[in-house]
């Protein structure tokens, strides 16, 4: 193991875990959940040496990957939510440190998100939640900028489909996306 290379990794692992961690915390409210998925990511990238990536790649990686590790955590979290009886719900409902509109707001921007197909759910993500601009996510996801531009298309048409259906929520997903810069 080259003294280079880790060194290399300790400087982007300083750079990097402020900004990974607060990707993580506009997924997961609980910031010591985020650490663990960040420092987790790290662990993983230093087992796979995919921190000889180049610098232009390895932080778009990195971040598409703490997004879907954020989402795998939000669906396990959420099996094992459902398995728990009423009363333990309950429970972890109230021990809960996220009101409940903020609950309310996360739950319908996670059906919204459902209803797109699954590419065109990324692209979403990628662009209005991790902020990344259309170039940058092609180049992640080996795609054009056309077809980017086409799955943001088919996004807002869904999300304007769903707020049609749902007009007593409009306000409230109003709300949602303009937080969202959508």
């Amino acid at each position: 193991m080259s003294e280079n290379r880790k060194e290399q990794f300790k400087e982007r692992f300083e750079r990097y875990y402020p900004m990974l961690c607060k990707i993580a915390h506009g997924y997961i409210a609980d910031i010591d959940d985020c650490e663990d998925i960040v420092q987790e990511l790290f662990v993983s990238v230093w087992d796979k040496q995919k921190d000889s990536l180049p610098e232009g790649e390895l932080l778009p990686y990195m971040k598409v990957a703490v997004r879907n590790n954020c989402l795998s955590f939000l669906n396990n979290q959420r099996t094992y939510e459902k398995v728990s009886t009423d009363d333990r719900t309950l429970e972890l409902a109230a021990d809960n440190s996220e009101t409940t509109a903020s609950k309310d707001y996360t739950q319908m921007l996670d059906t919204i998100l459902q209803e797109m197909p699954p590419k065109c759910r990324e692209v979403f993500t990628m662009s209005k939640l991790q902020k990344l601009k259309y170039k940058e996510i092609a180049l992640h996801l080996n795609i054009s900028e056309k077809t980017v531009e086409s799955h943001m298309g088919k996004a807002i048409k869904i999300i304007r489909t769903y707020m049609a259906q749902h007009p007593t929520i409009m306000a409230v997903l109003t709300l949602i996306l303009i937080a969202a810069n959508v």
